[in-house]
């Protein structure tokens, strides 16, 4: 092999598994519905907090829905609150508990897709001082 056709190799083969990150990951089969997902940001969460946030600030565009992965531990998350760029913001009354490595149902957005600048949880962890996850927030387009 010349070094050329391994450079090229190399580059087709790095090229091929950046493209398999967390953004291009099918979210939104589990309802069936052909909407385009983008990560919106992801939060390390543990036993010791009650209470975190996922900035989606620097974020382009607007979205129809929500959707969050847990992955890490399993974890039982409250009183949800999506904050949009133009300054209102979605009190989201649901309970939902995360078995490691689940997602919640689709989160629809009231009012039209808009831009969204940080969502708020409250949380739990269901195994008490090993319970470490990472919260993934995804917009649905």
């Amino acid at each position: 092999m010349t070094r050329a056709s391994f450079v090229v190799l190399l580059l087709v083969s790095v090229f091929m598994l950046s493209s398999c990150g967390r953004g291009s990951r099918p979210v939104n089969t589990q309802d069936g519905d052909n909407d385009r997902v983008e990560h919106l940001g992801q939060r390390r969460v543990d036993f010791k907090g009650d209470h975190d946030t996922v900035d989606c600030s620097l974020r382009d565009g607007t979205f129809h829905a929500v959707r969050i992965e847990v992955e890490g531990s399993e974890l039982e998350m409250w009183d949800i609150d999506v904050f949009f760029i133009n300054g209102g913001h979605q009190d989201v009354d649901t309970r939902v508990h995360f078995a490691e490595g689940s997602w919640s149902r689709r989160i629809d957005l009231r009012g039209g897709a808009r831009g969204i600048d940080k969502v708020t949880f409250k949380y739990k962890s269901k195994k008490a001082r090993t319970g470490k996850a990472t919260v993934h927030l995804y917009g649905i387009h």
